[in-house]
């Protein structure tokens, strides 16, 4: 299949869902028991299914996720490809941050990223030294686009303001439950100032499909859908969102990817929004920095 992409005003695009990887591998670390031949099947089908926008970072299972994608890879068309990846916290001075998109490159195997990612913001190191790392590398040609991860709006605008280029992506924390993006107005800033927002745990890690409350079986009714696919279309038929969801599973992306390629009516949206209970102002796993 497809994949439909969101354009923003200034050119750049992306598909509206992708696959990540977080979990494949490791943690935070390598697990050394971990099925690695699983992951790269997963990622593999994903390919073969239509997906084209991989993400993955450097502390994923520490670095060996992007080993995973690298060989997940081999045999397609690189350029069809859309690989995201991001420098860690730990590496956010101007020689850390080139140094470790330098050894990402070479775990991935590929000679650029399509985008490449600050993970999160942290005040003790200048967002000046970082962006100008960022500049250095868009320049060199190892990455086609800059973004954020995990960036509240004035931290979004603070590294905007920073940069030769535009930020045109800032992946967060966001579905049915948390809310904090809208909270604190970093949806409305995206889409105020063309950048495209991706939505991260768009199920939130299958939690939202257990006894899905009555306003998702009603809208489940009504698009003939389920409820992952409830889920993932009411963020990525809002303007300028687009979601990520891990699968090792092929059923379960099979059932993600029904998601895509339809749209959900604007007063459905605005009722989910509005309606769906036990909603959450901030995130249980990465608050927006």
């Amino acid at each position: 299949m497809s994949i439909p992409e969101k354009k923003l005003k200034n050119g750049f695009s992306l598909p509206e869902f992708g696959i990540g990887t977080w979990g494949m591998g490791g943690k935070g670390h390598r697990n050394y028991l971990n099925d690695d031949k699983v992951d790269v099947a997963a990622i593999r089908a994903a390919i073969e299914l239509g997906v084209t926008c991989i993400d993955t970072a450097e502390m994923y299972a520490g670095g060996h996720a992007e080993e995973l994608v690298g060989r997940a890879i081999q045999g397609f068309d690189r350029s069809s490809l859309r690989i995201i990846t991001k420098v860690f916290v730990n590496h956010l001075s101007y020689d850390d941050t080139l140094s470790a998109c330098k050894a990402s490159l070479k775990r991935v195997g590929t000679e650029y990223f399509d985008m490449y990612l600050l993970h999160g913001y942290v005040a003790d190191v200048p967002l000046t030294e970082t962006m100008r790392a960022m500049d250095t590398l868009k320049a060199e040609g190892l990455i086609r686009n800059i973004g954020v991860a995990n960036f509240g709006a004035d931290h979004l605008a603070e590294a905007q303001a920073l940069t030769e280029n535009r930020i045109v992506y800032d992946q967060v924390h966001y579905n049915l439950e948390f809310r904090e993006p809208e909270r604190k107005g970093l949806l409305e800033y995206c889409q105020a100032n063309d950048v495209l927002l991706a939505a991260w745990r768009p199920v939130q890690k299958g939690a939202l499909l257990e006894n899905p409350p009555g306003i998702v079986l009603e809208m489940c009714k009504k698009y003939q859908k389920t409820p992952a696919q409830i889920a993932i279309n009411w963020l990525i038929s809002q303007d300028n969102v687009i979601t990520l969801a891990k699968s090792s599973s092929v059923e379960h992306l099979k059932d993600n990817l029904g998601a895509v390629g339809w749209r959900m009516e604007p007063e459905d949206i605005e009722r989910l929004r509005s309606e769906y209970p036990d909603q959450r102002d901030v995130s249980d796993a990465v608050p927006l920095g």
